[in-house]
């Protein structure tokens, strides 16, 4: 009986110890497969963090209706020369690559919708030139230009950020319309106010190409460093486009025109005139004449004259630039008055006078700067007279005046001129947006 149950218990120490064994087994395989499961996960890790990637980006501004890229205009000579300094510090290192350059062209949305389309497609592949020209190491097919026509996200976003706006709530409403192109300029056009404060105050940001580089670098891990530190390029923010919406330039010397100086090149070095711009499609002048000549040795002819006339003149013309003030087509009204003493062979009328009439002018810009116009004018309008005939006997002798005073009254062409004007400029700061 005791033999037996000494045999019971030694198979069961023997079960217990089978048991015991296989359990650690299977626990040893399991941790092995949760250490490289961990393992494996960690790779996976790191390697997401081997690179980093960022970008940088530029806007290029283009003029109303202009394609060719003005380095002149609204900083973009200091905009290339950042962007190839920059992106050129960027990529000396040689572990910095560049994945691909995106070229966002827009146009603003006055103006036919087919023509903004051809426009901007035209202004992408101008900073695509650009872009070949300053990086030839650069393949160029990783540069990838989207015309987008006209740019109505960015209105729309300019009109949600201004709150100065006029018809605010009706124009967030068009911008944002499932209408064709052509029918919502239509009827932007027809809030006049609203349409007049945006191409004063915002349009010029819908004229421009967005250039973004998309670079990628290695990730540098500063713990893992020893030694001296080792400098990093600096990155910066950049100029961040957000829904479309291109930030303003920065702002940079440029010239205001002031006044102009004048004179009627059909009266030579005998009349003087200024013109006072006021905003970009009006202007006020004044013009003094003052002939005054007679023969040194004799008293049987002369010419004299002393008469002022003033005007106000509007411009045509949308987006006028301070250089292209008081230039191109206009029409004005004038009025004016004087006195004259016109004397031939013994004979002269003597008299006064006043004029009131309308006009039409052409300004011709000429040089390379513009600095000098040329105008074309011709005048219709009625003019008032008070006549007094006279007769002289002997040379230097008394006026012997018919005492019938004669009034004449006139209507039809009574001006012409071809003048001779060069603007006056100041220095101011532009540049910057609202």
């Amino acid at each position: 009986m005791h033999s037996l149950i000494r045999k019971e218990c030694v198979v069961l120490i023997f079960l217990c110890f089978a048991v015991a064994q296989y359990t650690a087994a299977a626990a040893s395989a399991y941790d092995g497969q949760d250490i490289q499961s961990g393992h494996e996960t960690g790779k996976n890790e790191a390697e997401e963090q081997q690179t980093r990637s960022f970008r940088k980006e530029y806007t290029i501004w283009f003029d109303i209706n202009k394609w060719q890229i003005d380095t002149a205009f609204r900083g973009n000579a200091e905009t290339i020369r950042r962007m190839r300094m920059e992106v050129d510090s960027l990529l000396a290192n040689g572990i910095i690559t560049t994945d691909s350059i995106s070229v966002i062209s827009a146009a603003s949305p006055d103006g036919r919708n087919v023509y903004n389309k051809w426009l901007s497609r035209k202004r992408g592949l101008a900073a695509y030139d650009l872009l070949e020209s300053q990086y030839p190491e650069i393949d160029p097919a990783i540069i990838i230009v989207d015309p987008i026509g006209e740019d109505w996200e960015t209105l729309r976003r300019i009109i949600y950020e201004d709150s100065q706006m006029p018809m605010r709530e009706e124009l967030l409403e068009l911008a944002g319309a499932d209408l064709p192109n052509d029918e919502k300029e239509k009827r932007l056009r027809q809030m006049k106010t609203a349409f007049r404060y945006i191409l004063k105050h915002h349009v010029y940001l819908m004229r421009a190409s967005s250039v973004t580089f998309n670079i990628s670098m290695p990730a540098i891990s500063l713990d893992s460093v020893k030694g001296p530190d080792i400098p990093l390029p600096e990155i910066g923010r950049g100029e961040i486009r957000k829904a479309g919406y291109a930030p303003a330039p920065q702002r940079q010397m440029t010239r205001k025109m002031i006044l102009a100086a004048r004179t009627n090149l059909l009266v030579p070095a005998l009349n003087a005139g200024i013109e006072v711009p006021v905003g970009n499609n009006w202007s006020v002048a004044a013009d003094y004449y003052f002939p005054w000549i007679w023969p040194p040795k004799e008293n049987r002819w002369c010419v004299e004259m002393l008469g002022l006339n003033v005007e106000g003149r509007y411009w045509f013309g949308r987006d006028r630039k301070q250089e292209d003030r008081l230039s191109g087509h206009s029409v004005g009204v004038y009025a004016g008055g004087g006195y004259y003493d016109f004397e031939m062979n013994w004979k002269g009328r003597q008299g006064e006078y006043v004029t009131a009439g309308v006009d039409y002018l052409y300004a011709l810009p000429v040089g390379k700067k513009k600095n000098i116009r040329l105008e074309f004018c011709i005048g219709f309008g009625y003019m008032h007279s008070w006549v007094r005939p006279y007769e002289v006997k002997e040379e230097f002798g008394a006026l012997i005046r018919d005492p019938q005073e004669l009034r004449v009254n006139w209507f039809g062409p009574a001006k012409l001129s071809v003048g001779l004007v060069v603007p006056i400029y100041v220095k101011t700061k532009a540049g910057g947006g609202r």
